[in-house]
């Protein structure tokens, strides 16, 4: 009872500090978004060029996650931790200094490379640390820190702090909460520790045979799709939702916001009940797809309907829950698919489709956007969420073959 009790505990705080790292790094991805209309003013530039500044934060943490999930497997992921979270910090609290509109874009560079190490090692400590009976719960609370992190990211830097002392104090405090988080991470490291696999110990660098087998495995392809499509999906929620929302509504800023923010909040419950879901059932494909659907259509009301604006933030939140309380049996099944040493790498691989969709999606956000399509926005996320449903039965029909894409 003594050894269990002490396993619970042990598993409490890694999920824990995990989960605070997933939410900061969250919190900093959502940062600019809510303040696109204070930045468009003063910098005078267009709704596309300030989902420049989103793609290329994605782009850049893309390009770099399959490598840091090579690092991960080879290094320990605890290594990396800290120098995502101080990376990313001091990129937010410089962004608060800046004169010009491309001073911003080189800080999104800064910024994406501390964010291109989470997901890969956040996963892999998770997958190796926590007890295979709370491996659910403890994607659930990965999941819930990091939806928490986009909900507190507009009320803390939003209305918080820039609805009263401007963008440039909401974006300083931000970098300064950052950096407080790191000097708790790095006080309780030693819990995070794994061992390195590094030079000397018998594990190679993948070559390119590797990274051919993982881009012809058709479970690990559906996988990077999924997150790739869901991807583009919350870029437009996070960085022009709330903007569309004043231009359809003629709504003010706060209530706007406000849309934004129950659609996180529910996001974060969403993902606790899916991660009792997933330990519960066994049937996490048919778990995700009927909460991606139900999301969809949802979001398809709000694109397809005039309605009053407590009922556009009602349904708002539905959408995230429902998205949201897939995600644990998601990754679950991308675990299933995973062969046993390799949880870095792919982590790091399939993830990377988070970056990609969310290089492309302020892209395409943006042009909607400039082009007077308001309500566009809301239908394109619909339609990314009924098109993730086909990527989820493709994981589930073919996770068992996943075992040759990293031998």
């Amino acid at each position: 009872m003594n050894a269990t009790a002490s396993k619970g505990r042990s598993d409490a705080l890694v999920v824990g500090l995990v989960g605070l790292v997933h939410l900061l790094s969250h919190f900093y991805q959502i940062a600019l978004g809510p303040l696109f209309p204070l930045l468009r003013a003063e910098f005078e530039v267009s709704y596309t060029a300030l989902g420049l500044i989103v793609s290329l934060f994605y782009g850049v943490s893309g390009a770099c996650q399959a490598f840091v999930g090579i690092l991960v497997d080879r290094y320990g992921a605890h290594r990396l931790l800290l120098f995502g979270i101080a990376t990313m910090a001091t990129a937010v609290l410089l962004m608060g200094f800046v004169s010009t509109y491309w001073m911003l874009l080189p800080l999104a560079v800064m910024a994406a490379f501390g964010n291109s190490v989470f997901h890969p090692a956040d996963l892999s400590i998770l997958s190796h640390k926590v007890s295979p009976e709370r491996t659910g719960r403890a994607f659930a609370i990965h999941g819930f820190g990091g939806t928490c992190g986009y909900f507190l990211s507009p009320i803390v830097i939003y209305y918080g702090v820039a609805s009263f002392a401007g963008w440039r104090a909401g974006l300083i405090t931000a970098g300064v909460i950052g950096w407080l988080a790191a000097l708790l991470i790095y006080r309780y490291r030693d819990a995070l520790r794994m061992p390195a696999r590094g030079i000397g110990t018998g594990h190679a660098m993948p070559g390119l045979t590797f990274y051919i087998r993982l881009v012809t495995n058709l479970p690990l392809m559906a996988a990077f799709c999924f997150f790739a499509l869901i991807a583009v999906a919350l870029a437009g929620m996070q960085s022009f939702s709330v903007t569309a929302l004043v231009e359809i509504y003629d709504a003010p800023l706060y209530i706007a916001t406000a849309g934004l923010t129950a659609y996180l909040g529910g996001s974060a419950a969403g993902i606790l009940f899916g991660g009792e879901l997933a330990d519960r059932f066994r049937r996490h494909a048919l778990i995700a797809t009927s909460g991606m659907a139900l999301g969809a259509t949802f979001m398809a009301c709000v694109a397809a309907f005039q309605m009053p604006m407590p009922a556009v933030i009602a349904a708002l939140a539905a959408v995230g829950f429902c998205v949201s309380s897939t995600n644990p049996s998601r990754d679950i099944l991308v675990r299933a698919a995973t062969p046993a040493g390799a949880t870095g790498k792919v982590f790091g691989f399939v993830y990377s489709g988070l970056d990609l969709g969310g290089a492309l999606g302020p892209l395409l956000f943006g042009w909607l956007m400039d082009g007077g399509q308001f309500r566009g926005v809301f239908v394109a996320i619909a339609a990314m969420y009924f098109f993730a449903i086909v990527s989820v039965l493709q994981l589930k029909r073919g996770q068992q073959t996943a075992a040759a894409a990293a031998d």
